[in-house]
């Protein structure tokens, strides 16, 4: 499976989201990040290849010859890329999906809705195209939160739309950046941080062991949250 994570608009989670919603349910696959100007998935512990996406050619071959990939496209790269692939007839074909997170904030709503639209003017099937909600409150109502997109799918039906499929805001995705560690690699931490608390008097360790316990705690249901939308937005 090859995914572009993909938005016309920036700070709705793109690079978070390969790194914790994609990677870990892909095989660890490679992580391809088209971006020029902003941070991308190396901020959440992960090993990316940069590429720009004038360079689009070269991420094509690549591409041919994987069978899975998580290809990133930061916001500076989005009219570069989509312009090359308009370039290279067809070569939409090689991604399975286009996945487009979004947030609350009206005018990402809006950079979302012109995504979706030039994505669907290429060619690209509505199956191919779908939407992630991201940094959501549990007490939101989608719908209501979202009404732009929702009358949009009503009218032109031209992408994917779940009102299930929700990220919900969690701190622990912004301390992970702060350790330099995916999820992954917090649940993955066998140590006992709860014996080493009481066995250390070192103040240093102690308020790591403190961290990291708050840490592990968060992964733990950002995971339980992030398994329920992989599921629901690739369920076959």
């Amino acid at each position: 499976m090859k995914v572009a994570v993909i938005n016309f608009s920036g700070n709705v989670g793109k690079s978070t989201i390969s790194a914790h919603l994609l990677h870990p349910y892909m095989n660890n696959c490679p992580i391809f990040s088209i971006e020029s100007l902003n941070s991308d998935s190396s901020a959440d512990g992960m090993e990316v290849e940069k590429i720009r996406g004038k360079k689009f050619g070269g991420l094509q071959e690549q591409l041919l010859v994987i069978d899975t990939a998580i290809i990133d496209v930061g916001a500076s790269n989005v009219d570069d890329f989509l312009n090359m692939m308009s370039k290279y007839h067809g070569s939409h074909e090689d991604f399975d999906y286009f996945l487009i997170p979004v947030v609350k904030e009206k005018k990402q709503q809006s950079d979302t809705i012109n995504t979706i639209r030039s994505l669907s003017a290429m060619g690209i099937p509505a199956t191919k195209i779908r939407i992630v909600f991201n940094k959501l409150d549990n007490e939101d109502v989608i719908e209501e939160e979202f009404s732009a997109l929702f009358g949009l799918h009503h009218l032109e039906q031209n992408f994917i739309l779940n009102a299930n499929a929700v990220i919900y805001y969690n701190e622990v995705f912004e301390k992970v950046k702060i350790i330099g560690k995916s999820i992954s690699a917090i649940l993955a931490d066998t140590t006992n941080y709860r014996q080493k608390l009481r066995e250390t008097e070192d103040l240093k360790e102690r308020e790591h062991c403190v961290k990291m316990i708050a840490i592990k705690r968060l992964a733990i249901s950002a995971q339980h949250n992030l398994n329920d939308v992989f599921a629901i937005l690739f369920k076959k």
